[in-house]
């Protein structure tokens, strides 16, 4: 999926105009996505998948599975550019 010019599994040059938080995501979308505040920043797409909110990312580290099973720092969801 990509909004505007962000790809999921993209990396995130310039992460610190968003407001992360380790709530976990609520709905489908892209997010931003990092396990630790001092680890890269990644485009996920969180999916909505038997009413179960999943994201499959071979590109974030230990960032697979059902939300609610995966620890780390989310922002989002990210709109497209104006």
């Amino acid at each position: 999926m990509s909004v505007g010019t962000v790809n999921a599994g993209q990396y995130l040059e310039e992460p610190s105009h968003l407001t992360w938080t380790t709530q976990k995501p609520t709905a489908p979308g892209l997010y931003g996505y990092r396990k630790s505040r001092d680890a890269k920043a990644y485009v996920v797409d969180m999916e909505l998948k038997n009413s179960t909110l999943t994201v499959d990312n071979k590109h974030a580290d230990r960032c697979r599975g059902p939300v609610e099973t995966i620890e780390g720092e989310w922002a989002g969801p990210l709109l497209p550019p104006k």
